[in-house]
């Protein structure tokens, strides 16, 4: 099975952000991994920049416990990952639709890439799509929110053993 969400410690993600309201980037680093039995817990520190204002500094736990990863309460990745497996964050309900999705960002192209697509608000409010790399996590999205379309993509990773 693909790892689409690794946490390792003393890796970083960038992702530039776009949507009618601005522009920015943020990063994810994983400050450090913890392991008990089955589940993963990662301690993250989520750096916002936007607009131009001063960044805003988060962290978060990020936790794999086999049946699903969680960024905080929310689920990211339903576990195992398959094709027609769903979840619902209101307002969004979530599905897996591909595992072989192709995706160019700023920082390469990734193949094999988990496709997550979603509905808000049962399609009502929109939709749009997650893509996830093996090995690498979260490539790109790209939201179709009727009230402030967006989008996020992987600029530069690093990736520690």
């Amino acid at each position: 099975m693909s790892d689409y969400f690794p946490l390792v410690k003393g890796s970083m993600r960038e992702y530039a952000m776009q949507s009618a309201e601005g522009s920015g980037y943020y990063t994810l680093e994983i400050l450090d991994v913890k392991k008990s039995g089955a589940v993963t817990t990662a301690k993250c520190r989520h750096t916002l920049n936007w607009n131009g204002e001063p960044a805003v500094v988060t962290e978060l736990e990020i936790v794999n416990d086999g049946k699903e990863i969680r960024r905080g309460q929310d689920t990211e990745i339903q576990l195992p990952v398959k094709v027609g497996s769903e979840w619902i964050r209101p307002p969004r309900r979530y599905f897996i639709e591909v595992l072989d999705a192709s995706m160019q960002t700023p920082a390469g192209k990734f193949e094999n890439c988990l496709r997550v697509a979603y509905q808000i608000a049962e399609g009502d409010g929109g939709s749009g799509e997650r893509y996830y790399a093996p090995g690498v996590g979260l490539v790109k999205v790209i939201d179709h929110d009727e009230a402030n379309p967006f989008t996020h993509e992987l600029v530069s990773v690093i990736l520690r053993a």
